[in-house]
């Protein structure tokens, strides 16, 4: 299956970057976080029409509606299929989503953690509990943390099984680019997670095709992992 990441800056690079990743034939298309400063200004109707016409999935990385951060979902049928709100906002006073959302698209299904709800092992684990095959990760980091956001991008492929597609924000100083996708994969019978492709630091875009099918037996492997029950021993 074909996942696009876009790295756009403005509402004019995000639609023509968008246009080019559906070209190139993306089912599932991923924005960054804070592309533009509001969701008043995201430009949707022309989203729908992009969506539509290349009959896949847009996501709309992670902006601020006045309430809470969110990321809209455009269905290949040009609807707005629902918001995922971030769980763990990083603007002040906005609202705090109380629940994951997931969709399907060509089979597979996708989970949606904006900005640093990563890093929430909670939100992880429960997307893994729902087999997820992808996660997809709109985010804002700064140049001087992206090794070690890297880093964790790829950890969470490698601890879960699951796809990690990561759109990060190239506005500098303020956001370092280097969107990532880290596929999870067995070697020497233990699994890491590999960047199929990362991004520099410009607007630009990528698509990956990724066998998410072959990822399967992987996923079920951390799943069985995760219900172990396992004792600890408080010495002294």
């Amino acid at each position: 299956m074909k996942l696009g990441i876009v790295q756009a800056s403005s509402v004019e690079s995000a639609l023509n970057l968008t246009d080019k990743a559906l070209r190139q034939g993306a089912r599932v298309v991923l924005l960054p976080k804070d592309w533009t400063v509001s969701l008043d200004l995201v430009p949707v109707s022309e989203f729908q029409k992009i969506a539509k016409l290349f009959t896949a999935h847009i996501v709309l990385g992670g902006l601020y509606d006045g309430f809470s951060v969110v990321s809209p979902i455009i269905t290949p049928d040009g609807r707005v299929l629902g918001l995922s709100k971030m769980i763990y906002p990083d603007v002040k006073d906005a609202v705090p989503g109380t629940e994951l959302v997931a969709f399907k698209s060509s089979g597979n299904k996708f989970g949606v953690l904006i900005g640093h709800d990563l890093l929430h092992s909670e939100l992880v684990l429960a997307l893994l509990r729902q087999n997820i095959d992808v996660v997809l990760v709109p985010s804002a980091v700064p140049v001087e943390s992206l090794q070690w956001w890297s880093d964790v991008v790829k950890l969470r492929a490698a601890e879960t099984g699951m796809v990690f597609v990561n759109a990060n924000l190239f506005v500098p100083p303020r956001s370092g680019g280097h969107s990532l996708i880290a596929v999870p994969s067995l070697e020497e019978d233990r699994i890491v997670g590999v960047v199929k492709e990362v991004l520099g630091e410009t607007e630009g875009f990528a698509v990956v095709d990724v066998d998410t099918t072959s990822l399967i037996g992987l996923r079920a492997r951390k799943l069985s992992e995760i219900g172990k029950e396992i004792k600890v021993n408080l010495l002294g």
